[in-house]
């Protein structure tokens, strides 16, 4: 019964956040538009994946700090990336062009990060999730993605939230990509020593020859 709610409940969520980009979006004028149908499409595919890759995972030591900062970014983050970018799509004309080579870069973007994401969680297998912690059985992944940067999870979100904002030509959705910037950095902070404290030179040794985000770069 537990098993079918939760089912019904993320229904329930892409439907009403579904129908809130629609509303924001002005409704038949974005479904009409090309960009905007594709944008709601791989809104529905980027959660669809989050719900089917993502776990909550246990409550550990590593997690106390950050679980307030993530119930603050999420609460901020989620009904901003709902209502801002169609509504700013569908509103205003600048300073970028809406509908212009811009707008599909960004969707190419967005199917990036939605595949980037499905791929770490795949590659991760149970170990992709909310709060920090190791499990006793876990070990280190430095294949597929994770050879090349370490945090290819963390990238795919980035990767989402600008191709969101180049697609939608969304100023605020910049905006929340600093926000959201600054608070994956803290995180993978945390998450480092973390990995660190769980498993040693081992760990050390992937730092040196890997990048966090951007393969040779950072």
């Amino acid at each position: 019964m537990k098993g079918i709610l939760h089912i019904f409940g993320r229904i329930v969520f892409l439907a009403l956040t579904s129908l809130s980009i629609i509303i924001a979006g002005k409704g038949d004028v974005f479904l009409r538009d090309p960009i905007g149908i594709t944008y709601l499409v791989l809104w529905n595919t980027w959660w669809t994946v989050t719900f089917l890759g993502r776990r909550q995972g246990q409550e550990t030591r590593y997690d106390k700090g950050q679980r307030a900062l993530v119930l603050a970014v999420s609460f901020i983050s989620v009904p901003w990336l709902i209502i801002a970018p169609p509504w700013e799509y569908s509103n205003f004309e600048g300073p970028i062009a809406r509908g212009s080579i811009i707008s599909y870069v960004g969707l190419v973007l967005f199917a990036a990060g939605v595949l980037v994401q499905a791929i770490a969680m795949v590659q991760l297998k149970g170990s992709y999730t909310v709060k920090l912690g190791v499990k006793p059985e876990q070990r280190l992944v430095t294949v597929g993605l994770y050879r090349i940067v370490r945090h290819p999870g963390y990238l795919s979100y980035l990767l989402s939230i600008t191709g969101i904002s180049l697609a939608m030509c969304s100023l605020l959705t910049f905006v929340l990509l600093l926000i959201v910037l600054i608070f994956l950095i803290n995180r993978i902070d945390e998450e480092e020593k973390m990995m660190i404290a769980e498993f040693g030179d081992s760990y050390m040794k992937y730092m040196k020859r890997t990048k966090r985000l951007i393969p040779f770069v950072y």
